[in-house]
């Protein structure tokens, strides 16, 4: 799938940790259709960002300070702002128990670290492909 790289889109990097963080903004840049790259290191900054800003991607960490990124999934509801369908998870740690949470709260999209930049980008391709394009 080939993205129209005129629309520009924002991605919010939820991680705690830094050098993580600074792989997927390379990712993401290196993809050409981010206008803004957003981060939260920990769930409690997540929520600020989350309330304020629409995101056409969402990269999420499950383990994390202050507040998980499973919690942070349990604040999103048919009136919130950004939609689970927009989130992926990047976690160093998906169990069973909690992938099949992670399901049951409407998220489908997974990424294990570590990763590589091509699978990267086919899942962020997954999930901007399901979106109605934003405006411009």
């Amino acid at each position: 799938m080939i993205l129209d790289k005129k629309i520009q889109r924002d991605v919010l990097i939820v991680d705690d940790d830094k050098n993580i963080c600074e792989i997927l903004r390379e990712y993401c840049h290196n993809m050409g259709c981010f206008k803004n790259i957003v981060f939260a290191h920990d769930g409690i900054m997540a929520t600020q960002k989350l309330r304020n800003q629409k995101f056409s991607l969402i990269l999420l960490d499950m383990n994390m300070p202050k507040k998980s990124g499973y919690d942070l999934l349990g604040e999103f509801d048919g009136s919130a702002l950004n939609q689970k369908m927009n989130i992926l998870i990047v976690s160093g740690t998906l169990e069973k128990d909690l992938i099949a949470k992670v399901l049951g709260r409407g998220v489908k999209t997974f990424l294990v670290k570590p990763f590589d930049e091509p699978t990267f980008q086919e899942r962020v391709l997954k999930i901007l492909s399901l979106q109605a394009p934003p405006k411009a």
